[in-house]
């Protein structure tokens, strides 16, 4: 039973056999479906104009699931030679890698890639434009041993067709949806965007505090509001308690008389207990 990676490859290979494009070629090896080698074109009105340009692309045995990596076999002065390219279609960045890409992708991607800037990248180099154009001349009788057959020999020029090869990235229905952007200055965008977003949430969060803050003003305020009503009304219950309890002493406790009229009273209490001691010492007498 034949895994999905070489069933997704044969019929690659068929598609490309039957649908071939000026501006590449790509076939796999007789003996191994996992590896191939391409032919691309120079995009005209480059220093690459002209060049034809041979290389391999190696397909792991997750494929489609996981993306192949790339490297060049006739000097270009654009990519070093025989060495992983690291794109962002490459087996460098599988998080870029979408399953519904394939070999046509690839060699799409590439053709863009060629006129960007190395800057640093692996495999990646920078020839100044006079190099790129000598060795896009002799890129064309370029021989690969494998192949056994001349760049030119695999990817003929067809003056018919060369009027549309100029847009090929561009006007291509099969151009994948990426950008030519390398690893760093993916880092550098994610990291200003990530900036900005922190900027964002330091001011939203900076309204959300500014607003708790004021609605803890307005309780508190609430709150004062209400302890000091409350205060009041329990100052004013505790005044009408406080009448209450004095005028209901006042009804159980009459005004006090004063220190006079208790003095006459006791003396009038002791003159008619005197009157009662002498009648009856009068009477037993």
């Amino acid at each position: 039973m034949r895994s999905p990676a070489v069933k997704r490859l044969l019929q690659e290979a068929r598609e490309l056999q039957q649908d071939k494009c000026n501006d590449y070629t790509a076939q796999p090896l007789e003996d191994n479906l996992f590896e191939w080698h391409f032919v691309i074109r120079g995009p005209d009105g480059t220093e690459f104009e002209g060049g034809r340009y041979h290389g391999r692309i190696l397909l792991p045995s997750e494929y489609p699931f996981k993306p192949p990596n790339l490297m060049l076999m006739t000097p270009n002065g654009r990519f070093e030679l025989n060495k992983k390219i690291c794109l962002s279609i490459t087996g460098y960045h599988p998080e870029y890698w979408l399953p519904a890409w394939g070999i046509r992708t690839v060699l799409l991607g590439l053709l863009g890639f060629m006129t960007t800037k190395a800057n640093g990248a692996i495999g990646g180099i920078d020839y100044t434009e006079s190099e790129r154009k000598i060795l896009a001349q002799k890129s064309r009788n370029w021989k690969c041993l494998t192949c056994e057959l001349t760049n030119i020999e695999t990817l003929p020029d067809d003056d018919d067709n060369n009027n549309n090869n100029n847009n090929v990235v561009k006007n291509d229905s099969d151009m994948p949806q990426f950008s030519f952007v390398y690893e760093e200055q993916q880092k550098k965008s994610i990291l200003a965007n990530s900036s900005k977003s922190v900027n964002s949430s330091e001011i939203i969060n900076s309204d959300i505090i500014t607003s708790s803050d004021e609605q803890q003003q307005q309780q508190q305020q609430q709150n004062q509001q209400q302890h000091h009503h409350h205060h009041h009304n329990h100052h004013q219950q505790h005044y009408h308690h406080q009448h209450q309890y004095q005028h209901h002493n006042q009804q159980q406790n009459p005004t006090t008389s004063s220190p006079i009229s208790i003095y006459f009273i006791d003396a009038g209490i002791v003159i008619l207990v005197s009157i009662v001691i002498a009648l009856l010492a009068r009477k037993f007498s």
